[in-house]
């Protein structure tokens, strides 16, 4: 396949970034992510691929986003690549992406996902394709009025999709049993994160934190420029506080989880267990089977006799994710 030309080319940053959407160009009829992101997005994540040798006239983004187009990437669908040359966006940014492992997660459906090709070497190219990194994630960050709080890396997904809580930056570094990315900027990502923050400075407005409550730090969501994209990302429970720590906004919504609570579902991913998805979608009413929460997700059934009824294999329907409730 020749050498891709894209439809339109822009600087964010300092960055070139040559655009070739996947949702525009498919002649391969690669499986493509549908969900839409359009006023869900709440931050940028962070991820490292391989150096790659290219052909003259070409760069190692060129490439990836051929590959992907070819279909030798496998599932892996991303909105840049990014080198130390230029980036190529290969999905709009209202349009999810498949990357961070989280199957229907945040991090699939509500971040723009940043490859950035390097190498362990960190050499000059190396450092100059992360410098091209941060400039974009900060660009797009300050494009929906977004902190470096929303920030994050593969790592943090995978640490939640295994269940671990925590503040943003012990999720983005805290090592899980699958897989550490970005790992070529893990090993100093303080210092890529101040980085971002530095290009972030030069247009700093105040910050509204999301948290169960303002001396609760760990329990802090999201920091956000913009108080309706705060006030968008704060879930039943929390709190949107302002620099002072007064608060502006309280989702009081509750919800019930308890075992028999009647719940309408539509078109809502089914998973066979609460990691392996089924591939099916569920529309109707239903049960909660036992109104307990793993990996975000949880059991229901079609009757609400049938909750608590064993052989569990006979009466739960299968698990839904709790955000679906």
């Amino acid at each position: 396949m020749a050498i891709l030309k894209p439809d339109n080319t822009t600087n964010l940053g300092g960055v070139t970034v040559n655009e070739y959407l996947l949702t525009k160009h498919n002649p391969n009829h690669i499986d493509m992510p549908s969900a839409s992101m359009e006023g869900k997005i709440l931050g940028v994540t962070v991820h490292n691929t391989d150096w790659i040798t290219t052909a003259a006239g070409t760069t190692p983004a060129e490439q990836y986003t051929r590959a992907t187009v070819n279909g030798n990437m496998n599932d892996v669908r991303v909105h840049y690549y990014c080198d130390d040359i230029c980036a190529w966006q290969n999905l709009p940014h209202e349009h999810s992406g498949w990357h961070a492992a989280d199957d229907d997660g945040n991090g699939n459906r509500r971040t723009i996902a940043i490859k950035c090709i390097m190498s362990p070497d960190y050499n000059d190219r190396d450092r100059k394709s992360e410098d091209n990194c941060a400039r974009l994630a900060e660009e797009v960050l300050k494009k929906y009025g977004l902190g470096i709080d929303c920030l994050f890396t593969h790592t943090h997904w995978l640490n939640i999709q295994a269940g671990k809580a925590g503040a943003v930056d012990e999720l983005n570094t805290a090592k899980g049993p699958y897989k550490y990315c970005p790992a070529y900027i893990l090993p100093h990502w303080a210092e890529f994160k101040a980085r971002v923050a530095g290009y972030l400075g030069a247009d700093k407005k105040p910050l509204f934190r999301v948290r169960k409550a303002w001396a609760d730090v760990k329990s802090q969501t999201g920091a956000y420029a913009v108080l309706d994209n705060a006030k968008n990302a704060c879930g039943a429970g929390y709190t949107v506080f302002d620099e002072n720590g007064n608060a502006v906004y309280t989702n009081n919504t509750v919800k019930s989880y308890a075992k028999g609570t009647k719940i309408e579902l539509k078109d809502v991913n089914l998973y066979v267990s609460s990691t392996e998805p089924s591939g099916i979608k569920k529309t109707g009413t239903f049960y909660l089977y036992d109104g307990m929460v793993v990996n975000s997700r949880m059991r229901i059934t079609v009757k609400p006799e049938y909750c608590g009824d064993t052989p569990i294999g006979k009466y739960v329907t299968g698990w839904v994710n709790k955000d679906d409730i």
